[in-house]
């Protein structure tokens, strides 16, 4: 047909315009060459491992489950924590407050998790101690969570570790603080033992300053301090200097995580909010007493772990918020209570919480045969020498732990930091970088500066394998360190599904019972929970760029990830939208 024929008006007095008709495929006349954008792949970081205070790598090892690779899952939990199983029971999970899932349905529980890769860990047989590399030598005093941490990663980069313990058996506060219902000694004393198979030496019942004066620790090339707040503060409460019914709540722990069983009385009271509190008041309940959390502030203001504060209330503890101790009463030489003054929250203080104001005039009293006081605690210091400077009795380090004496280091409850096991692991796994950063530089090594910011996951805490330079197990695609947030995702591709909520003893009888009351996940469970997992930032290969590319210019390469032909995408950026995970990005073409 002619060109008059084609555009011959047709019945409708419509014409049908030119068409441009190829003979030759897309291979010849190649479709992306006017462009002046263009998709590239590049995995950011996901929140939770931003806001771990450890530096795990929580997205890598979720990653890895939804792969069926558990053992590399673990294997890449332990190379960031060594202590998984129990951080899986007592850490404060702010990862699952930093969770994108939470905008979806519900955060991942990467608790349970982490509690399930830990036990899987504990139960295998610990891998050879590492080889010996270095010929300097490092003490640590505490072996709490700090103090372990600092040593195992000491002891990973090659160097010999000596840890000094004031108590007769290891673990710091994870032992003499955290009642057994919560963390069971055969799992604290077998995660223990795998960090001595590191190669680490622990010697108990040894004191700094007392059983083994400072001068001691001039033999090692380095010292971390992480000795533990073991001091409770000053009840306030007038009268009650040499009142045995009145007591701190860190020594009422100790008694009954030793196997003690104190007498308290019908009626406890404990004073504070945090977690001592918590678990002075359902160790109490365990003794057989009605028990009473008095709290200046109000629930909000709490620095208890969500989760243990609703735990501890739905085991039958009682709370009087806004209220605080006063004055001790007596009754014909008798203890029988407290006075409490009610308060109101005023302006925030130097915490950014409401500072509680005494309401003028409103007084009362509260019945108790005990009072444990759990509102802080102190560390001992006094052994340090006076060249460590310190500054309202904690440690003044610098980012990596170092104080003002060069080969001093210090981290956990001694140094200025949210008091908490995960917090104490990264401080102890930042000092033993810098620890070893120091010593290489002493012994005349070319080290340069820590690359702090490369180290940290999107300015969160550290990771050692990036430091050591391990071999990563997860695939990258360009990677870069910002965090991806929600608007950054595209939901459309997910479907809500349920999370799996730990399972707790049914019926159990508090009154007797100190035994673990959360169980976790089953296997299978803690498996189907890491696939709810959205992979925040990083390409998990999941083929939707491919599938909606209309040009086919995505392609799949030979180790499985993706590839574009700039010849064909014409930038038009659906990848990029359609994109799950954010991992896919459009910049400009040369930039």
């Amino acid at each position: 047909m002619s060109e008059r024929d084609l555009t011959r008006p047709h019945e409708t007095g419509r014409r049908i315009p030119p068409v441009a008709i190829s003979e030759t495929s897309t291979l010849v006349n190649q479709t992306g060459s006017w462009k002046y954008i263009m998709p590239r792949y590049q995995d950011g970081v996901a929140p939770c491992n931003a806001g771990c205070p450890v530096g795990i790598d929580i997205e890598g090892y979720m990653y890895l489950i939804g792969q069926g690779r558990l053992q590399d899952a673990a294997d890449l939990l332990i190379r960031e924590n060594p202590m998984p199983a129990v951080t899986g029971r007592v850490c404060h999970h702010p990862c699952e407050d930093s969770c994108n899932r939470a905008s979806l349905d519900e955060a991942v529980a990467i608790h349970s998790v982490e509690r399930r890769l830990g036990d899987m860990i504990l139960a295998a047989p610990p891998p050879p101690a590492p080889e010996r590399t270095r010929t300097e030598t490092v003490a640590v005093i505490g072996s709490g969570p700090a103090g372990l941490s600092c040593a195992c990663f000491l002891a990973r980069f090659g160097y010999g570790v000596t840890v000094f313990e004031a108590a007769p058996e290891a673990g710091g506060m994870l032992r003499l603080g955290i009642p057994e219902y919560r963390l069971p000694r055969a799992i604290l004393d077998r995660q223990i033992e795998r960090i001595e198979a590191e190669g680490i030496e622990i010697r108990i019942s040894t004191r700094i300053g007392t059983d083994v004066p400072w001068a001691v620790l001039d033999g090692f090339d380095a010292v971390f301090v992480a000795p533990g707040a073991h001091m409770g503060k000053d009840s306030r409460i007038e009268g009650a200097e040499g009142v045995p019914e009145i007591r701190p709540g860190l020594e009422f722990l100790k008694e009954v995580n030793a196997g003690g069983r104190p007498e308290l009385g019908d009626h406890v009271i404990v004073v504070g909010g945090g977690n001592t509190a918590m678990d002075c008041a359902r160790s109490a309940l365990r003794l057989g007493a009605d028990v009473t959390v008095l709290y200046r502030r109000t629930p909000r203001e709490m620095p208890a772990i969500p989760q243990e504060a609703r735990e501890t209330k739905e085991e039958g503890v009682k709370f009087e918020f806004l209220a605080a101790p006063t004055a001790v009463e007596m009754e014909d030489g008798e203890f029988v209570g407290i006075t409490c003054q009610r308060m109101e929250l005023g302006p925030p203080d130097d915490s950014g919480r409401r500072r509680p104001v005494p309401i003028e005039g409103d007084v009362f009293s509260m019945k108790a045969d005990t009072v444990l006081t759990a509102i802080g605690e102190d560390c001992d210091l006094s052994f340090l020498p006076d060249e460590v400077r310190t500054n309202w009795g904690l440690v003044e380090v610098e980012a990596l732990g170092e104080s003002t004496s060069a080969p001093v280091f210090a981290g956990g409850d001694a140094v200025d930091l949210p008091r908490s096991v995960a917090d104490a692991l990264g401080a102890g796994k930042r000092a033993a970088i810098g620890i070893d950063h120091y010593l290489r530089k002493e012994a005349g090594e070319d080290v340069g500066e820590v690359p702090l910011d490369d180290l940290r996951f999107a300015g969160g805490n550290v990771s050692a394998m990036r430091y050591a330079k391990d071999e990563d197990p997860i695939p990258r695609e360009a990677p870069v360190n910002d965090v991806v947030t929600w608007d950054q995702m595209n939901p459309h591709h997910y479907r809500s599904v349920p999370r799996h909520e730990d399972h707790f003893h049914a019926g159990i009888d508090l009154r007797s019972a100190f035994g673990e009351t959360n169980f976790g996940l089953s296997q299978k469970e803690a498996i189907e929970e890491a696939e709810r997992c959205l992979n925040c930032g990083v390409c998990n290969r999941c083929e939707l760029c491919l599938i909606f590319c209309p040009d086919m210019a995505i392609s799949r390469r030979e180790d499985g990830g993706f590839e574009i032909d700039m010849r064909y995408c014409k930038g038009c950026g659906l990848c990029a939208a359609e994109c799950p995970r954010g991992a896919i990005v459009m910049t400009r073409e040369g930039m």
